[in-house]
């Protein structure tokens, strides 16, 4: 992959990272393979430099599916089926999803704004009444702009490595809004089935969201998976303790009476004579 990084911003990345600058102005290593490696010790603002590895194959990095994952259980508005069937319309539909639902969470809080944050002093006055829902209906007539462009993506995704004119695509539009959509009677086990796909969409790095922010971030409370495997690694690394005998904590009530041996301070139970109830 060749690298767009310009030479001053790599001088930047090295100085940080206290790595010899390169006569050539190169990164040390192929671009992923130097975010792989360097990625938990820059900053935001310098991995910022690496946007243009796309999202699928940051997914590669386990420290950044880690990430998502964690993004994911605190459960965004953006993984919701409020949101999330404006950036998938085709998805929601074919799954039996209501196209007709009313507006998402960005054309209220467009009207909340004005009637609580506009003018506070006047809350129930008409000329602020009036201005939500002019931003509400301008925030409506966006999102429906940003609907038609995403059913464009959604049809170039299904048609990858076919060549097709402008014309043609408005066309297809046409004929798919004059088919009436299939609703299914239960939407919310829609939303459930619509969730869980966008879900899989996020994690693989598939989605339309600027992931920037998920994957060149620390989580503020750190990363929970890997704070547990350094655990994990650490008791599994340490040794047993041994009690004032010498024998390994745990095996205290071993009693051998003969019938056992010890190899390497292990005691491996041996069958002493005696007489046996089988």
């Amino acid at each position: 992959m060749t690298c767009p990084i310009a030479r001053e911003d790599i001088s930047s990345i090295l100085t940080f990272l206290n790595l010899p600058s390169s006569e050539s102005g190169t990164l040390p290593l192929p671009p992923f393979q130097f975010l792989q490696t360097y990625l938990s010790q820059l900053p935001p603002s310098l991995l910022q430099h690496f946007v243009f590895i796309s999202p699928k194959e940051r997914t590669r990095i386990k420290q950044i599916k880690r990430r998502r994952l964690l993004q994911s259980t605190m459960k965004p508005r953006f993984l919701t089926a409020g949101e999330g069937r404006l950036r998938w319309p085709l998805l929601w539909e074919r799954l039996g999803g209501d196209p007709y639902l009313a507006t998402s969470f960005s054309a209220e809080d467009e009207a909340a704004w004005a009637n609580l944050s506009f003018m506070s002093g006047t809350p129930g006055d008409q000329q602020v009444r009036k201005l939500g829902g002019f931003l509400r209906l301008m925030e409506e007539e966006r999102e429906a702009e940003d609907v038609r462009a995403a059913k464009r993506m959604e049809r170039a995704l299904e048609t990858v490595g076919e060549e097709f004119e402008e014309e043609s695509d408005d066309e297809n539009e046409e004929q798919t809004e004059q088919q009436r959509p299939v609703i299914a009677d239960d939407q919310e086990r829609v939303e459930i089935i619509f969730e869980k796909q966008l879900l899989e969409l996020f994690l693989d790095g598939l989605d339309t969201i600027d992931y920037s922010p998920i994957d060149f971030v620390d989580p503020a409370e750190g990363d929970p998976i890997a704070l547990r495997d350094a655990q994990d690694k650490y008791f599994d690394e340490e040794e047993p303790s041994r009690t004032p005998g010498g024998t390994i904590q745990g095996q205290e009530g071993v009693e051998c009476n003969g019938s056992c041996v010890r190899e390497d301070d292990d005691i491996i139970l041996q069958n002493g004579q005696g007489n046996y109830d089988y």
